[in-house]
């Protein structure tokens, strides 16, 4: 009888510790890289999703991350990589993040070495010229230099629909507006809401086409071991947008 009563209190011992260690508010589960923290890759700069301002990163993807980490109570840190490294799963799979928010398009072929949430954006390709260059459309780019990101959907567009420009690649988006404003290319094919606020905060350029493209951005995980990571994130996606929080960030960005 004593030995009944010992193995029946040491059973009811580990189930309150099992409780206390698991359940609501719990982020073990999540297998974090740093405890109690969500650790987020991205390739800066890409305005207006993600870019550094007077030393600290901002943006929209900035923000909708803020406001998940916020629905988990984790804190939130965002890390600069290479894109490459994101859509090919390398960062996360090198623990230097938990997941990646960096406009990434989901497709098919990422999926092969990513898992993406349920899309947050949705998005187009279109074409950024200099306001004063003359040039109208694709169709105009015969024997021009077209700039694009690679590893990009931008770029797979521009070599699918080639009007016989010759394509350059450049490995991060932030130099595309370096390279149009040096003259080494005479416009940009990459995301819509990325030319389209570059527009608006400078003069000089201007988008000149759009192509619709059905295209929608996910945040991305390993492919194995972050199922309760990815399920919470869907789930505070689905809080965000419901109780307005996701209105009021996509107001401030993009009006």
């Amino acid at each position: 009888m004593k030995r009944f009563r010992y193995l029946t209190l040491l059973a009811l011992a580990l189930t309150l510790v099992a409780a206390a260690c698991g359940g609501d508010g719990d982020t073990g589960e999540y297998d974090l890289v740093a405890a109690d923290k969500l650790t987020v890759c991205s390739e800066i700069p890409y305005e207006p999703f993600e870019f550094e301002v007077d030393g600290q990163y901002t943006g929209f993807d900035f923000d909708v991350m803020q406001a998940v980490a916020d629905e988990l109570d984790l804190e939130m840190e965002f890390v600069s990589t290479g894109f490459t490294a994101i859509t090919s799963g390398s960062a996360m799979a090198a623990n230097q993040c938990d997941i990646a928010a960096s406009a990434i398009t989901i497709t098919a072929e990422r999926e092969e070495a990513i898992d993406f949430t349920s899309p947050y954006f949705d998005a187009d390709q279109s074409l950024l010229v200099k306001a004063d260059s003359g040039l109208t459309s694709l169709s105009d780019f015969a024997g021009r230099n077209l700039g694009v990101q690679s590893g990009t959907t931008g770029e797979a567009y521009a070599q699918d629909n080639n009007p016989g420009a010759e394509i350059v690649s450049f490995e991060n988006g932030g130099e595309l507006f370096i390279a149009l404003e040096a003259g080494s290319i005479e416009g940009i094919l990459q995301d819509l809401p990325v030319n389209g606020y570059r527009s608006t905060q400078d003069e000089t350029v201007t988008v000149v086409e759009t192509f619709t493209t059905g295209e929608q951005y996910g945040f991305a995980v390993e492919e194995e071991g972050k199922e309760a990571l990815w399920e919470a994130v869907n789930d505070a996606l689905a809080t965000i947008k419901d109780n307005g929080t996701y209105d009021d960030i996509f107001a401030k960005w993009f009006g």
